[in-house]
């Protein structure tokens, strides 16, 4: 590869590292500092995530629409801006108002720079043999920061600094980095017409994909498989980052264990990222999503059930590997059916449909006041992740049913 293409997969990286670190993986983190100042109460506080997640749904398809218009040298700056904006916002909140509007400004940012447009370009910048190692790379780059994101915020609290140092050290981050991205690119065609291009036997496929218009995409059976497969792998991260410890705990496992079990299932996470590049070079990306969802039904029955440490180690292993693995094996299905180019539509279409998973913790905690336990909801999501998984395994390649359709006719 070319420098400039390299540096610039190295900088999306690192964007999409730093935004997971401190958003999704470390607001919880610096929460009881932030409500002990405020004296706000746990609801409150939650709030946040609900609004950060909603934004961050709404404007995944607004990422494409804005990467393409725009072009990846405007739509970086003014993404980069918003985002250090909401930072900024964030570290000087006052009460309640300021602090949801920096949550929804980190929201929409985090949508406007992260997975949607990242891939896309990330992709670009690779011939077609070695893109789905490139993209696995970027993705578990974003991994990655959801396991050093809670060490770096505890390590700042636990040194006794002003939690605010914390949000304002990331708007100045976020800002040189999405500066480099900008400098890095093109005004329109981040990699210019050549990059991208081999003589791999996978360009004649790649060719049929591209004939895909997104509105076309959005009908098949195909696509709503597949963004229903991501929803379920959605609704099981979400409600596992938000209550797997507090669970555990309640099961009798020690609080240094039920907290090292979500870092073990970060890591898992990050890691099923960077495997599913390797692994799609000789596995079909659709075995690795039936995978994916099948570990789902073992990981969260285990939690269900993770009294002792071995439930809680199958737990960590196995759901941490089918979140990674999903958002792995959904965006290469997605990029393998409809081409590349299609793919920053067809990825925010997928993660605006998959918002509704916010809806995951909500759900769990009403379960858990109803029932004293989390336990049924997990198995309802295992429940879930095996219909999914049934329903991937006998889902058709869209270009092969497109190609029958004439015969039949």
């Amino acid at each position: 590869m070319p420098f400039r293409p390299l540096a610039l997969s190295f900088a999306l990286g690192a964007v999409f590292f730093l935004i997971t670190a401190t958003t999704f993986a470390s607001l919880g983190v610096i929460l009881p500092a932030m409500i002990a100042e405020f004296k706000w109460s746990w609801t409150t506080a939650g709030l946040g995530f609900t609004v950060l997640s909603l934004f961050t749904g709404i404007f995944s398809p607004i990422a494409a629409t804005s990467l393409e218009r725009l072009g990846p040298r405007l739509h970086y700056a003014l993404s980069g801006a918003v985002m250090t904006v909401g930072y900024y916002l964030l570290g000087g909140a006052s009460g309640v108002p300021s602090y949801l509007i920096a949550a929804a400004l980190l929201g929409a940012g985090f949508a406007l720079l992260a997975n949607v447009p990242g891939t896309y370009l990330v992709g670009r910048a690779t011939p077609p043999s070695w893109r789905n190692i490139a993209i696995g790379a970027y993705l578990a780059a974003g991994g990655a920061g959801g396991v050093f994101g809670p060490l770096m915020a505890n390590a700042l609290i636990e040194s006794g600094a002003d939690w605010r140092l914390y949000w304002l050290g990331s708007a100045f981050a976020i800002a040189a980095i999405a500066l480099v991205i900008v400098a890095l690119s093109k005004s329109r065609d981040a990699l210019g017409p050549d990059v991208g291009k081999d003589a791999s036997a996978s360009a004649g496929a790649e060719d049929r994909a591209m004939q895909w218009a997104p509105k076309d995409a959005m009908k098949t059976a195909a696509f709503f498989t597949i963004a229903g497969a991501l929803t379920i792998a959605y609704f099981c991260g979400v409600t596992v980052s938000t209550w797997s410890v507090s669970h555990l705990q309640k099961a009798g496992l020690a609080p240094v264990i039920a907290v090292a079990m979500l870092s073990l299932y970060s890591g898992a996470n990050a890691g099923a990222r960077a495997l599913g590049g390797v692994a799609a070079k000789r596995i079909n990306p659709r075995t690795l999503l039936v995978a994916a969802l099948l570990a789902n039904v073992v990981g969260m029955t285990a939690l269900a059930y993770a009294t002792s440490l071995p439930f809680a180690i199958a737990f960590a292993i196995f759901d941490g590997f089918a979140f990674g693995m999903a958002l792995f094996a959904t965006t290469a299905l997605l990029i393998d059916y409809f081409g590349l180019k299609n793919s920053p539509m067809l990825l925010g279409a997928a993660n605006l449909v998959a918002t509704i998973a916010m809806l995951g913790p909500t759900l769990a905690g009403k379960t858990a006041d109803e029932w004293g336990s989390f336990a049924p909801i997990f198995l309802i999501y295992a429940a879930g992740a095996l219909v999914a998984a049934i329903a991937v395994m006998v889902m058709r390649d869209p270009n092969a049913v497109r190609s029958d359709a004439p015969a039949r006719a």
